[in-house]
């Protein structure tokens, strides 16, 4: 429901500096020594107490430039009930150039109840007059220099809350006010809410939590981020203690499911136990997109049906998987009876034909994981136990799991969807994608203008279901979870439960269901969220519900209007860059052994790419370019090594070069050349391999036509005819003739030593006969 008619309050940048404050500062400062700080009317009146100082820093990025401001932050969530004392921060900020003289604080209480949203959005504004009630505090401040902001820890007197008793449960106004006599510097106002006993519903609240990862660098997570993410404190632990117990509906991306059965024995042991936990809950559930992609900017780009992943074997390839083989007391291997009750329970076997669900580490490695008394009480070494007789479990490597058990989950609430918030503009078109209700974030719906009350969230438009979330309620409920400082959460968690408890009186004998949202990217501090989750569970105005179950009738909802909220021309271009460049990965994918490996890569990395809190960041840019680096780059880094000029002798002869190959993986091209005169003629083309980061030498057939240079335009293309980017100009110097010529010349040299061998041999013999006769006249 839109927050059009419930503007949120104002809140002013330094809020976060007065959580942070608080913290340093504590609670525990009612024991320093006196200062110029804080005194309660009551101490005062009893002749004085211990008062905390205050403390005052130069800090120019502290409250609004140009002003003087005040504000109030309340413990416990701003809730307070008989016998309990009110306890906060007050933070003064001076953004003018001069000093503000020294004065005072005043916190007031307004007895009368906040029964109306229009009535608590008129006290959050700070332009409203309204009457702040009874003074039940006072204490003076020092001077304030120019630029520097002061942090007050207050304790209220008794007697503030006992201006409460007896009045009926509800919100109530409570300001601080910063005075230099009679002059008002500066007025802060906040809200608490007297929880005393009532009649009215209390209000269903049902929360839907996103179960995402963190957004890091590529589709699915390594092995370190899922051994920091599932360690006993890490985030993914911490957001199932959170939600465990609680009737939160979870909203999971499958990019966790995968990240963790894709790496099959070389998963966490934390991971494994993980996802068995997430499995075991018992909250109600529903599946993300793939890396949370957007819908929204699929369908608005034109797309006829969702892109979804195709394959995962890039990664299971890299990993092996292994079961357990330890035969059982009938000789039959223990694996038979895991199928089985897979089969009973309708989980995957391992056998199909998509293959093995990853198996879980077993025998060392459980005990490793369990506590020392319950593994081996006697402390025995695993040489001991061996030697006991105890063996380590016999496992077989069996095939990977594929797509559908990688992303296999027993979702509850698989009718359900969840767009992000502003991004719709044709509910009619998500419906027919994915069909069910969808949960429509509050400022994209038009509701009845004279509507006094609050409405539930389950609405219809059209012949669509809708969830519709209450946006300020959302807003408060992201301000208390995204808190920073254990102040920033309690000041958000008093929002939330101010909203909620004006929600119960508005229509005090009206059961209503308020759907909320949690923010879509991982939380840094989960914690918060269990500690709002427990506090809505104990407030006696709320009660949290799973998320309402699609209406037996539609029809009879009430029927509300979208309001379409496109994205941007730019986003849209941007889709159809990204989507080109996987166009153009997928036609190069020929270049590699396995072409199913690289295009599972390139989509599942497409859809991270459309993360929708990455749309609405800084970052989609960098990942966006990541991307088409990853699916076009092999295009511009395969290439021809341009060397010197070609000597090219004789009319048929090979024509050598040499291809490189900068990307990190092997690639299989097709070596083409184009002469551009008519000195020679190309016959055919070379296939080569070339390893990653190699170089491999090609050698093409060639006929030399006439003698003369050459230009020779070489190309790269895959096997399937897709070009590559690189051209190399050569230059070959073709001698068609000189082969026939070093042939005479060969051959009459050969003659000519023939001669003069035939020749020397005759003038030896004539030698010889002469030296004979001669030799013979002598005799």
């Amino acid at each position: 429901m839109s927050d059009a008619s419930h503007p949120r309050a104002p809140r002013l940048p330094w809020r976060r500096f007065l959580a942070a404050a608080a913290v340093v500062l504590g609670f525990c400062a009612a024991g320093s020594a006196p200062a110029q700080g804080v005194a309660t009317p009551d101490a005062a009146d009893a002749g004085g107490s211990a008062r905390p100082a205050p403390q005052q820093s130069a800090a120019p990025r502290i409250g609004v430039e140009g002003q003087r401001t005040a504000e109030l932050s309340l413990q416990n969530g701003g809730v307070v009930g008989e016998g309990d004392q009110l306890s906060g921060t007050v933070a003064l900020a001076n953004r003018v150039d001069e000093a503000a003289s020294a004065g005072e604080i005043v916190i007031r209480i307004a007895p009368a109840t906040i029964d109306t949203r229009y009535d608590l959005d008129s006290w959050w504004d700070p332009e409203e007059d309204w009457q702040l009630g009874t003074e039940v505090y006072r204490a003076p401040v020092s001077e304030l220099e120019a630029g520097s902001t002061i942090t007050l820890p207050v304790t209220l007197p008794e007697s503030a809350t006992e201006l409460l008793e007896g009045g009926p449960f509800g919100a109530r106004g409570i300001s601080v006010q910063w005075v230099e006599g009679e002059d008002l510097v500066a007025e802060g106002r906040s809200t608490l809410v007297w929880d005393a006993e009532s009649s009215a519903q209390p209000v269903t609240v049902s929360p839907i939590v996103p179960i995402v990862a963190p957004v890091t660098d590529r589709a699915l997570l390594s092995i370190e981020e899922l051994e920091e993410l599932t360690a006993e404190e890490g985030r993914l632990t911490e957001l199932l203690d959170a939600v465990e117990g609680s009737s939160a509906t979870l909203a999971i991306d499958p990019r966790l499911l995968v990240s963790i059965r894709a790496l099959g024995d070389d998963a966490p042991e934390t991971a494994l136990e993980w996802i068995e936990r997430l499995e075991a809950l018992e909250n109600d559930s529903f599946p993300l997109e793939f890396a949370d992609a957007s819908l929204t900017l699929q369908q608005q780009a034109g797309l006829e049906e969702p892109l979804e992943p195709t394959d995962f074997s890039y990664e299971t390839s890299q990993h092996e998987f292994l079961v357990e083989v330890n035969p059982d007391a009938d000789g039959e291997g223990a694996g038979q009876d895991a199928e089985a009750d897979a089969q009973e329970t309708g989980a995957p076997t391992g056998t199909g034909e998509a293959g093995p669900t990853p198996p879980q580490t077993t025998g060392a490695a459980d005990a490793a994981g369990a506590e020392p008394d319950a593994t081996d009480p006697a402390g025995t070494a695993p040489e001991e136990a061996e030697a006991d007789g105890e063996e380590e479990p016999e496992t077989e490597s069996v095939p990977p799991p594929g797509l559908e058990e990688l992303l296999a989950f027993d979702y509850t609430r698989d009718d359900l969807q969840w767009p992000a918030a502003g991004t719709v503009s044709d509910l009619g078109a998500l419906a027919e994608w994915r069909g069910g209700t969808v949960i429509l974030d509050g400022a994209q719906v038009t509701l009845s203008p004279d509507r006094y009350a609050t409405p539930s969230s389950q609405h219809r438009i059209g012949d669509t279901e809708v969830l519709v979330t209450d946006t300020q309620i959302d807003q408060a409920v992201a301000d208390a979870v995204t808190a920073e400082s254990p102040m920033e959460f309690q000041d958000g968690a008093a929002e939330v439960a101010t909203l909620l408890s004006v929600v119960s009186r508005e229509l005090p004998n009206e059961a209503r269901e308020i759907v909320t949202t949690l923010p879509r990217s991982a939380l840094e501090d989960p914690s918060r969220l269990g500690e709002l989750l427990d506090q809505l569970d104990s407030h006696g105005w709320t009660s949290l519900a799973p998320a309402p179950a699609a209406a037996s009738d539609p029809a009879a909802l009430t029927e509300t209007e979208l309001l379409p909220m496109p994205h941007s021309e730019a986003a849209i271009g941007k889709f159809n860059a990204l989507r080109e460049a996987e166009t153009r990965g997928i036609a190069l994918s020929s270049l590699y052994e396995d072409p199913g490996e690289v295009t599972g890569e390139l989509r599942a990395e497409l859809l991270f790419a459309l993360n929708g809190g990455l749309i609405q960041s800084d970052r989609w840019d960098t990942v966006s370019g990541s991307f088409v680096r990853l699916a076009t780059d092999a295009a511009d880094r395969i290439s021809v090594v341009e060397g010197s000029e070609i000597q090219l002798i004789g009319h048929e002869s090979s024509l050598p070069l040499f291809v490189e190959n900068a990307t990190d993986r092997e690639v299989t091209v097709v070596v083409e050349l184009r002469p551009t005169t008519g000195h020679l003629s190309v016959t055919d083309s070379a296939t080569v391999v070339v390893p990653p980061g190699g170089v491999t030498r090609a050698t093409l057939p060639v006929e030399a036509i006439a003698n003369g240079v050459s230009g020779v335009e070489a190309t790269l293309w895959t096997v399937d005819g897709t070009p590559l980017n690189s051209e190399a100009d050569l230059v070959v110097n073709v001698n068609s003739t000189l082969e026939s010529v070093a042939v005479v010349l060969l051959i009459g040299s050969g003659v000519v030593l023939f001669v003069l061998g035939v020749w020397r041999t005759l003038r030896r013999r004539r030698r010889e006969r002469s030296e004979e006769v001669g030799q013979s006249s002598d005799g």
